[in-house]
């Protein structure tokens, strides 16, 4: 008998237990161009967060985000985005994009671990996520554009 309680202690509990959830999702890397106003061009890798599941994730748990990297956020509506910074430990730079792809609003070095939400001012598409201090270094500004499909397919469609 003591085996069997044993046995069950090491093969079924830890089965029981719920897996870390940050190796859950995957995210699809891409290449994203920001066309800033009066200077060279800008490519970044990004993840794209475009599932509910994705963008409830985000950036959550990441402690490795690298100058030349964030996360796009596409919204599958045109609406006020609000976003926070619950179990992300770095702090980041939020740019809330328009549907044409021009950055509406930047939020520069948000602070880490904060439940207080960060809300667009006006409507957006996408909300891209890079690591604090981007924004500034690169001079990226409101009225810059991210060349992306999603805001390419919308610009298009718009045409029709």
């Amino acid at each position: 008998m003591k085996h069997f309680i044993l046995f069950l202690g090491v093969f079924f509990i830890p089965a029981c237990l719920p897996e870390k959830s940050e190796n859950i999702i995957s995210f699809d890397k891409e290449r994203i161009i920001i066309s800033r106003q009066g200077q060279s061009d800008i490519t970044l890798a990004v993840e794209i967060a475009d599932t509910d599941e994705k963008r409830a994730r985000g950036l959550m748990y990441r402690t490795d985000i690298r100058d030349d990297e964030g996360m796009l956020f596409l919204f599958p509506v045109n609406r006020r985005a609000s976003m926070w910074m619950a179990n992300t430990p770095q702090s980041l730079d939020m740019l809330f994009i328009d549907e044409e792809g021009k950055i509406t609003q930047i939020v520069e070095d948000t602070v880490p671990f904060s439940r207080e939400e960060i809300r667009s001012e006006k409507s957006v598409k996408g909300v891209l996520e890079l690591k604090a201090g981007t924004s500034e270094r690169e001079g990226i500004k409101v009225g810059d554009m991210v060349e992306h499909s999603f805001f390419k397919l919308e610009k298009q469609e718009e045409k029709r």
